[in-house]
């Protein structure tokens, strides 16, 4: 009994190795996705952290008082920030916000400058 071609097993057993693959790159593809998104909320937040800290030591000592400072509700970070002056200096307080949902990212800071 000479046969040609595949059984129905045969190709059954493929379908589902094929299935398995492709679910297989599915699932890392969304992995990825997820680590981009974490990423690009940590990258905003470290610049906007770094670029509220520029803004802070370039006027932690010309505060009257104390003032808040909040950003644009359109903007990418939502920062909160507070700089509080007394007769030793300024200290700055706050915290940045990054991306929505499961992928946010949330950090605070405190720094304090002495003033002359």
């Amino acid at each position: 009994m000479n046969r040609r071609g595949v059984t129905l097993v045969e190709v059954l057993v493929a379908a589902l190795l094929l299935a398995i693959g492709v679910a297989g790159s599915l699932s890392a593809l969304l992995a990825s996705a997820q680590l981009r998104a974490r990423a690009s909320s940590r990258e905003a937040v470290a610049q906007a952290l770094d670029a509220r800290l520029g803004w802070f030591a370039a006027r932690a000592c010309g505060f009257a008082g104390d003032t808040v400072v909040r950003s644009a509700p359109s903007a990418r970070v939502e920062e909160s920030w507070r700089v509080l002056r007394d007769s030793t200096g300024s200290r700055l307080e706050g915290r940045a916000i990054g991306g929505i949902g499961p992928h946010a990212f949330r950090r605070g800071l405190r720094v304090v400058r002495s003033c002359p």
